[in-house]
């Protein structure tokens, strides 16, 4: 069959980033099925136009297997609701051109966020009658008045209204927590019609031997709380430089924050402004080199903002720490992050934005490194019982046969 897929941030292993996606397409391939994605060549983490796209709206282009149609979007967004909009709006509508034009498809698969995106594909798949499963991988509407992105209740009730139309439209929806599934069941969408597929570990990506350890910023011997992903509004990265500000003291501890996004400027100067030599700053790095920056870590860092919201995260970042074998220091409130953490025993849990706690809990840890070892080798024995993603892309690609059969 042919299948559609529709992502707004699409990358694979040798990009930045979460490759979720990439690894269902793969799998679709593998069950062999021609396979068409729609993105946009704005990447999320660098918010340009690459040089050879410029003045172009629509790309076709081939890569891994794939037929890929990159499209415009407005670049340079950040965190401002008008910006975030215009890229959002930009894409959805390009999108949708692209979508008209390309051959009829048997089922089209399109993931939130972002949200227009996914409308946008619904909306393509009613008039091109075609069967359509949504991936929900957030609660949109719920998430940004949680996060005070969003104050106008008209703008709310639109992004409510688009979620719902995704929904109704959908012949099912895969959410990517418990907490998202039960949101989209308590909008009217029948159980039955909703499955859960979590993120999972890459074995591809990660080997089964340790990987040789990154030359990373950091004295021989240190020992290295690291956070590996997104500097941006969700994660409180503030606690840990508050956290590395209590460790001064401690010359065999440091603190490495890998990644980028619209927050790293900000953290960079309040570092410096600190005067935290005990922090190091690297840029984003290939979905493969995580195992390798994550194997020079003795503790795997997860910090979240003090909103209740957020209990209901359990972020792609979460795998790659339990893969590689590293104990996770979550400073998240209480849900599904902490229930999964304390269930395999496979790190320390402590309340969101307290500095002091996370210090507390980075000294134990660098104390007794025996007991971080431990955490560490549970969580990646569970994680590869239970959180395989090739197993979790072979049940996605389940639910879109079925789906297209109908």
């Amino acid at each position: 069959m042919r299948v559609l897929y529709v992502s707004q941030y699409f990358v694979n292993a040798d990009q930045p980033g979460g490759v979720r996606h990439w690894m269902h397409t793969q799998a679709l391939l593998r069950a062999g099925h021609a396979v068409g994605v729609v993105t946009s060549y704005v990447q999320h983490k660098e918010r340009t136009i690459p040089e050879r796209y410029r003045g172009r709206k629509i790309v076709r282009e081939v890569e891994d297997g794939l037929q890929i149609w990159r499209t415009y979007s407005t670049p340079g967004y950040g965190r401002d609701l008008r910006s975030r909009l215009a890229n959002y709006t930009s894409f959805a509508t390009w999108a949708s051109v692209a979508m008209m034009r390309i051959p009829r498809p048997d089922v089209i698969v399109a993931s939130s966020p972002s949200l227009p995106a996914a409308t946008a594909a619904a909306a393509v798949a009613r008039v091109r009658r075609v069967p359509f499963v949504m991936e929900a991988r957030d609660l949109w509407s719920d998430s940004a008045k949680a996060m005070g992105l969003i104050t106008n209740p008209r703008v709310l009730d639109a992004a409510r209204r688009m979620e719902r139309f995704c929904y109704g439209t959908a012949r099912h929806v895969i959410a990517l927590t418990e907490g998202i599934r039960d949101g989209v069941i308590a909008e009217g969408v029948p159980p039955e019609k909703v499955s859960l597929i979590t993120n999972g570990i890459d074995r591809d990506v990660i080997g089964d031997a340790e990987p040789e350890p990154v030359d990373a910023p950091v004295p021989p011997g240190a020992f290295v709380a690291m956070y590996v992903g997104a500097h941006g509004t969700y994660s409180s990265l503030e606690t840990v430089l508050g956290a590395a500000e209590l460790l001064r003291d401690r010359e065999d501890i440091r603190v490495v924050l890998v990644g980028g996004g619209d927050r790293k400027p900000a953290l960079r100067e309040d570092a410096s402004r600190r005067g935290l030599t005990n922090v190091a700053f690297v840029d984003p790095v290939p979905k493969r080199d995580v195992p390798r920056w994550l194997a020079r870590a003795q503790v795997a860092l997860l910090p979240y903002q003090a909103l209740e919201f957020f209990g209901g995260a359990l972020p792609n970042k979460a795998f790659d720490y339990l893969a590689a074998g590293r104990p996770i220091l979550a400073a998240a409130p209480e849900g599904e992050l902490t229930r999964l953490i304390r269930e395999i025993d496979c790190g320390v849990c402590v309340a969101p934005e307290d500095p002091a706690a996370m210090a507390d809990a980075i000294r134990a840890l660098a104390d007794d490194r025996a007991l971080g070892e431990a955490m560490g080798s549970r969580g990646r024995a569970a994680a590869l019982e239970r959180f395989d993603r090739r197993a979790l892309a072979a049940r996605f690609v389940a639910i879109v046969e079925a789906a297209a059969r109908g």
